[in-house]
């Protein structure tokens, strides 16, 4: 379960990103009841194990001689008659590197202490790691590099095993070692950097799962507490966790440089290679398991010679990077081995007029930085007719002093390369930010300008309304004058009519009344006179009164008129 716990809680890793996502889906599944998790028995593909029983089994740790046919678990070396033979420790580094493992694999601390146990048996060889890794935590580097130093004090050399992948954590383990070999040309090799990988919920967010509400509560003077994770989930800061893989980052590289000086910029910013691509940079050839064994055995005994790392230089120096170039020319190569070497000429730099050395030993107060370096006093450098001298250790820890401040210049390079990338991101933020301040306030001044010339064309258009509106006004209370004038006129041509209806209507009663008298009287006889002129045409008969013309209130006028014109037709005036 602690492994487990590590996996999810960890956040700083070496690893190749598609485990991550992986396992961590599958992690997150697991936990809310979609998957179940198996447990797999430990196996290790290159030897069978037997104990005293006769039992089978497939360790991931053991001891092998030379021969590969005696092979014992760790579980012997508590016992000291159980390991007989002198051996070579096998530990297998497969899957995710955590440091405190789990059910199924050990974790880094596990190898720590099986391999210092190991190399305090008297008869333990050399040591080998067989490694199949995606990666793992940046922190399980440590726990190895004590064991593998602790190691190499005796005496006894670490090999490392590819079979498979090879990367980024399961690459510094490899660095670790003193010589590096793979199984197959396709084996997987790189990936060198760091990652930040983990899990974390803003406040105040609800999980999906369990509907519960995620809080985080603080002492006020805890303000710093988990400021980082804080900062990521709440406000998405990461400036800070950048900075510390940043950090890991710079000691991850120098350490592989240091391992590898023939390793270029281009392997050692997360690039993967296969074995054969990394061949003599990466990793040192191809071999198999049991020529490893020997190997070992070989370096130990002093019947086979380390390999040599050669480091050129040239009149440029170094890259960016700390990296090496190719060599102008030969004279300008020096080969630096790993272990001691015969004694190794350098001109002196004391002479005298003759240009003849008169010195025997060289006061190295007059050198301070190259006492340093070597950690050497005064009288430890002897001169002679020959030359000035010295030898494999001053050699290796001068050698190591330079590497170490070549990889600090190329760190500090590094450093400065990053904080001017933040500088320029920064700038081009601000410059985003003039440039959105810019466009604002010429928006602002153009909303003004136009807000202006609205105004203006409001103030216009109101007046021009009032104009109108004025206008229409004056023009209606003429209308309405003139209205009322002619409604005046009407009204007495009205009353006028009126009074000649109701004289023409007391003629016609007048009439009506004669007539009637005419009609109740008896007639008197005529009198005899002369015959009318038209004798013969009979009476002259008058025509009928047409009809009396209707009063039409809408035209008093015309209405007058007609009634005027009907009594003058009609002899009534």
């Amino acid at each position: 379960m602690k492994g487990l716990f590590e996996i999810m809680t960890n956040k700083e890793w070496m690893i190749n990103p598609e485990f991550v996502h992986g396992i961590r889906k599958a992690l997150e599944q697991n936990l809310n009841t979609h998957a179940a998790f198996e447990k797999p028995q430990k196996t290790c593909g290159f030897v069978t194990a037997i104990d005293e029983n006769g039992c089978v089994y497939y360790p991931e740790e053991y001891q092998i001689s030379e021969d590969g046919n005696q092979v014992r678990s760790q579980w012997a070396l508590k016992d000291e008659n159980a390991q007989n033979f002198p051996f070579v420790s096998v530990l297998t580094v497969d899957g995710p590197i955590t440091r405190n493992g789990g059910g199924c694999s050990y974790g880094s601390v596990d190898h720590r202490n099986m391999m210092i146990n190991a190399a305090n048996n008297p008869l333990c060889r050399g040591h080998i790691f067989i490694i199949d890794t995606p990666g793992g935590t940046a922190w399980a580097k440590n726990d190895y590099e004590q064991a593998i130093n602790y190691a190499r004090s005796l005496g006894q050399p670490v090999l490392c095993f590819i079979d498979g992948d090879c990367y980024s954590a399961g690459m510094y383990i490899a660095s670790l070692c003193d010589e590096r070999y793979y199984m197959h040309p396709k084996d997987g090799v790189g990936c060198i950097g760091v990652m930040g990988a983990f899990y974390t919920e803003a406040d105040g967010s609800t999980n999906k799962f369990t509907n519960e509400t995620y809080h985080e509560i603080y002492d006020p003077e805890s303000y710093d507490k988990n400021r980082e994770f804080r900062d990521i989930a709440n406000d998405g800061n990461t400036e800070k966790f950048v900075a510390e893989l940043a950090e890991l980052g710079v000691e991850f590289r120098r350490d592989v440089k240091k391992a590898c000086p023939k390793a270029k910029k281009e392997h050692l910013h997360g690039k993967i290679f296969t074995a054969e691509e990394a061949k003599g940079i990466l990793v040192d050839g191809q071999s198999t398991f049991l020529d490893c064994i020997h190997r070992c055995f070989d370096l130990y005994n002093g019947t086979a010679k380390p390999i040599k790392r050669e480091i050129t230089t040239d009149d440029q120096g170094t890259d960016t990077e700390g990296t090496e170039k190719e060599p102008k020319n030969a004279s300008t190569s020096a080969t630096v081995a790993s272990s001691a070497q015969e004694p190794t000429t350098a001109p002196s730099s004391k002479k005298d007029n003759n240009n003849n050395f008169n010195q025997t030993h060289i006061d190295m107060k007059n050198y301070p930085l190259i006492s340093a370096a070597c950690g050497i006093k005064e009288g430890e450098i002897e001169v002679n007719a020959e030359g000035t001298f010295m030898n494999a250790p001053l050699l290796d820890s001068l050698e190591t002093k330079l590497n170490t401040n070549e990889q600090a210049v190329a760190d500090a390079k590094q450093k400065a390369t990053t904080a001017e990338q933040k500088l320029a991101d920064l700038q081009a933020k601000f410059d985003a930010l003039q440039k959105e301040h810019d466009a604002a306030k010429t928006l602002s001044d153009e909303t003004a300008a136009t807000l202006a010339k609205k105004n203006e064309e409001l103030t216009t258009l109101t007046a021009k309304k009032d104009e109108e509106i004025a206008a229409l006004t004056t023009k209606k209370d003429e209308e309405i004058a003139a209205l009322t004038t002619d409604k005046a006129k009407v009204e007495e041509e009205l009353k006028g009519a009126k009074e000649s209806l109701a004289t023409a209507e007391q003629t016609i009663a007048d009439k009506d009344a004669q007539i009637a008298a005419l009609t109740e009287e008896a007639g008197k006889e005529p009198a005899a006179g002369t015959a009318p002129g038209n004798n013969g045409e009979g009476a002259q008969v008058t025509e009928p009164h047409t009809a009396y013309p209707t009063w039409n209130p809408s035209d008093p006028v015309g209405s007058k008129k007609a009634i005027e014109k009907y009594k003058r037709d009609n002899g009534l005036l």
